[in-house]
């Protein structure tokens, strides 16, 4: 803890907790010899994913118990990320259906979801409901998949249960990811589960699509491999500015780059400041808008490096001759073929079915070709997306059930959701085309969460949205509120501090 009565008051709970647990007897659910039964999912590629098995015990059984999580309702990726009660001839959602119809039988588990609407317009209200329910013990609901920028800001009224050390939850498996756990763990506590558990995490990473037909038809004859280059830690912001500038088809023949025109690269207006998904720039980049300092977040976000990294890409956006700054167009657009490179984030690809050209996508290019040994391609989801948590309402004889069901969500999800998300984004099976889906891995192994970036719309004055306009001067503004940023910062720390000690010590 912050002080030295805090941390003996500590070790004294610690030694008292391990002398009961060696006074306690066993399990505390219910467990049978019984085998779990086998779920009829349609027949899947043996991918690498397939490989890793759980350590939950063979014969862990409970008997018909209910795990539901609260969810938002408003757009179907939340809805659904969950639970999925039947069919619905989607490939994703019917793999979560699967996955849920696995972990119900082999546990004897029933998995439920209450909804609500949880835009950002209506965070307030949805937080309420999580709130209501916690400080009433309520039991509607053991979990919740929560609006990241805005659900996290509940941490500091002990709204969550500390995961680490959680029944049956295995935080070194590859289904979860490991940057959170060392970017959000503070004062001995993790309020978040982060992975392949929650779609919307893998989802809303941001990436790069680019059209390979366009590419081929301006680059084939210099013997250019994008993906040999992404391979090699060749695919930086500078690579990329020189490939944008290469194209630009003035197909309506008034000398400009506009509307109706073939480009190298096009996104929204460069003064958006309402585009959340352009935070990806920011671990892109090798940012990070804190950094854990002796087990203590500080802001370390402004530096050369963030100068450096935002001239860049201010210079993609403004300057370079094959970049068309994006107002709403119909004639224009990456689906018709016009674009060769489009950033967004993986769900971009669901909205590519019918899309004639052949496209890949690449993760977000970095600073430098330094930057690939120092830490290669860093991916990060927008904002929006959800992690994962365990509500502090939550009775301990229901640790078990919550805790396995969990558990073996994610790593189903591993097996048999990621692959199956592989075809909505990239309209092909995950081994039909192995630099396809080199590239997909690539992007997933390098998800990345920084303390800074997970509470800062609701906590720390949304400082992560410096990146969102590039037609400011971030000097400026950072020099503006960077005694704010600061003020907040040490805000929620004290924050996280006391709700962590009131939760051990009451």
């Amino acid at each position: 803890m912050k002080n030295l009565a805090k941390l003996l008051a500590l070790m004294l709970a610690c030694l008292m907790l391990v002398a009961a647990f060696a006074s306690c007897g066993g399990e505390t659910t219910t467990e049978t010899q019984q085998g779990a039964q086998e779920t009829e999912a349609p027949e899947t590629n043996q991918t690498a994913e397939e490989v890793i098995s759980d350590d939950l015990p063979a014969d862990l059984r409970f008997n018909g118990e209910t795990v539901t999580f609260f969810v938002r309702s408003d757009k179907d990726l939340w809805k659904y990320e969950m639970d999925v009660d039947t069919i619905m001839n989607d490939t994703l959602f019917d793999a979560i259906y699967y996955r849920n119809k696995s972990v119900e039988e082999r546990l004897g588990v029933t998995i439920d979801t209450v909804g609500m609407d949880g835009t950002y317009a209506k965070r307030a209200e949805w937080n309420d409901a999580l709130r209501t329910a916690v400080n009433t013990q309520t039991a509607d609901y053991d979990a919740a998949a929560i609006y990241m920028s805005t659900g996290s800001v509940l941490a500091v009224e002990g709204m969550y249960y500390n995961v680490l050390d959680f029944p049956y939850i295995s935080l070194e498996k590859p289904w979860w990811n490991q940057d959170i756990q060392n970017e959000l763990t503070l004062f001995d506590t993790l309020y978040y589960l982060a992975g392949d558990i929650a779609i919307t995490e893998t989802a809303g990473g941001g990436v790069v699509f680019y059209n390979k037909d366009l590419f081929d038809k301006h680059f084939s004859a210099q013997g250019i491999d994008i993906y040999a280059e992404v391979i090699d830690g060749k695919w930086t912001i500078d690579r990329m500015y020189n490939l944008v500038a290469g194209v630009h088809e003035d197909l309506n023949g008034d000398g400009l780059i506009n509307d109706g025109d073939i480009v190298g690269y096009s996104d929204t207006a460069p003064d958006n400041n309402s585009d959340g998904s352009r935070d990806a720039w920011i671990a892109a980049m090798g940012l990070s808008i804190t950094t854990m300092v002796n087990g203590i977040p500080e802001l370390t976000f402004y530096n050369s490096r963030t100068i450096e990294a935002f001239e860049k890409i201010q210079n993609l956006y403004l300057y370079n001759p094959g970049t068309l700054a994006s107002t709403g167009r119909e004639v224009t657009t990456f689906s018709n073929g016009y674009i060769l490179f489009q950033r967004g984030d993986l769900n971009t690809g669901s909205t590519l079915r019918e899309m004639k050209d052949r496209y890949g996508v690449i993760p977000m290019p970095m600073l430098n070709e330094a930057q690939f040994t120092e830490m290669g391609y860093q991916t990060s989801c927008v904002n929006t997306c959800s992690l994962i948590t365990i509500l502090s309402c939550l009775p301990e004889s229901r640790k078990n059930v919550v805790g396995a069901t969990i558990e073996l969500m994610a790593a189903e999800s591993y097996k048999q959701v990621r692959p199956a998300y592989f075809e909505v984004a990239l309209k092909s099976k995950y081994s039909e085309d192995p630099n396809d889906a080199k590239m997909y891995d690539i992007v997933l192994d390098s998800f990345t969460f920084s303390f800074g970036y997970c509470y800062s719309t609701e906590s720390l004055k949304a400082v992560g949205s410096l990146f969102r306009n590039f037609t400011a001067d971030i000097a400026e503004k950072w020099d503006a509120n960077d005694d704010v940023y600061e003020q907040k910062l040490q805000e929620l720390i004290n924050g996280l501090d006391e709700a962590a000690f009131k939760a051990m010590f009451g």
